[in-house]
């Protein structure tokens, strides 16, 4: 039997038309079609304005760095997300500071963010995981209070609503990515949500050279070189024309899990909240024999991930002198990490397979 991946990109001929077009018009590099790209996030998200850049790594760099935050400073991260989130905030000089996650939804806990906040906190990056969220109204009212930026790592959100508003677009700044497993992709990339044309003016100086258009050679600022370009883009475009088919096919992979395995005693979902409507990036199941399940399903050619790796273990962070966490402990996190998994989640997974994946589990447990 073929080996059902835990995630791939949803890539046929659409994809194909459109890197063809793109490559007819030989114009490659940023361009018309990444204006039309960004145009279309404008106006399904109901955003202002919106950038696209290289990644979404050097997109949340980019929005640190637009406020000025710098060495000296301190930005609150959660324990528990991908790397990229605490490099981020490495890469300005700023010091991360670890929050541990609530055990309700896998994202930050705001009753442990207010116990972190300093003089020295200047942004709170909340990370919508696996396209969730935390009580955003509480987190920005909080921020607010204090002064405090937010900036909305909702790299794995992509269509999730709080309240019925698009995860991403609630703070001061937030943005997406485009990686190659994520819900709608470029290859790599991401796009930043941007309020109001100021901060527009300074992300584009800061992603393009320290100019504010191309084709000069007078620099006014510092910048850097986190151009998108026109065949991601033209990538983009084909993958945004399938966005209600990806979304909708994510929410039935989630529920079809759930009614499947919701009623073995050994697996527990996470909670959906009611102001939330999440389009879930992975369905995660919370079991006691991760390790077990995990081997046994890969002999069943069903492929499986881990939760992320807790960013207080990370062997890159042993003796880092810029990370406070040597006092720290952090058991949600180390929580999920034992005990959750990640269960096959592609958009192009048939309904044969996830029956066949069910009754594995199922068997597993028998």
């Amino acid at each position: 039997m073929k080996k059902i991946l835990q995630i791939e990109p949803t890539i046929n001929n659409l994809e194909i038309l459109e890197m063809n077009k793109c490559l007819r018009s030989t114009f490659l590099t940023e361009n018309r079609l990444t204006r039309r790209f960004e145009k279309k996030f404008e106006n399904f998200f109901h955003a202002k304005h919106c950038m696209a850049v290289s990644n979404w790594t050097c997109g949340l760099f980019m929005c640190l760095k637009n406020y000025g935050i710098g060495k000296g400073d301190e930005v609150i991260v959660p324990n528990l997300t991908f790397f990229a989130t605490l490099e981020s905030v490495v890469m300005t000089g700023a010091t991360p500071i670890l929050c541990d996650v609530s055990k309700e939804d896998m994202c930050i806990n705001i009753d442990n963010v207010s116990k972190l906040i300093s003089k020295k906190t200047k942004a709170i990056i909340p990370v919508h995981l696996y396209g969730f969220s935390c009580d955003m109204d509480k987190l920005l009212k909080l921020a607010k209070k204090k002064n405090i930026k937010v900036i909305e790592d909702a790299a794995q959100s992509m269509g999730s609503k709080y309240k019925n508003k698009y995860l991403g677009t609630l703070g001061d700044l937030g943005g997406f990515s485009f990686y190659g497993n994520k819900t709608i992709t470029t290859g790599e990339g991401g796009i930043i949500f941007i309020k109001n044309l100021t901060d527009k003016n300074k992300l584009y100086e800061l992603k393009n050279h320290g100019r504010n258009k191309k084709g000069i050679f007078k620099h006014k600022s510092i910048g850097y070189n986190f151009c998108f370009t026109d065949l991601q883009a033209a990538i983009g475009l084909a993958q945004f024309k399938k966005k209600e088919i990806i979304f909708k096919k994510k929410i039935y992979i989630n529920r079809f899990y759930k009614k499947k395995l919701s009623k073995l005693k050994e697996i527990s979902f996470l909670n959906e909240k009611p102001y939330l409507n999440p389009i879930p990036w992975f369905t995660n199941i919370i079991v006691r024999d991760k390790n077990k399940l995990r081997s046994f399903l890969n002999k069943k050619n069903i492929g499986t991930r881990e939760i992320f790796y807790p960013l207080h273990k990370q062997p890159a962070l042993n003796n880092n002198k810029i990370i406070k966490i040597k006092k720290n402990k952090f058991p949600i996190s180390d929580y999920f990490y034992q005990y959750g998994l990640s269960l096959p989640s592609s958009v192009n997974i048939s309904k044969k397979d996830l029956n066949y994946i069910c009754k594995q589990i199922i068997k597993f447990y028998a």
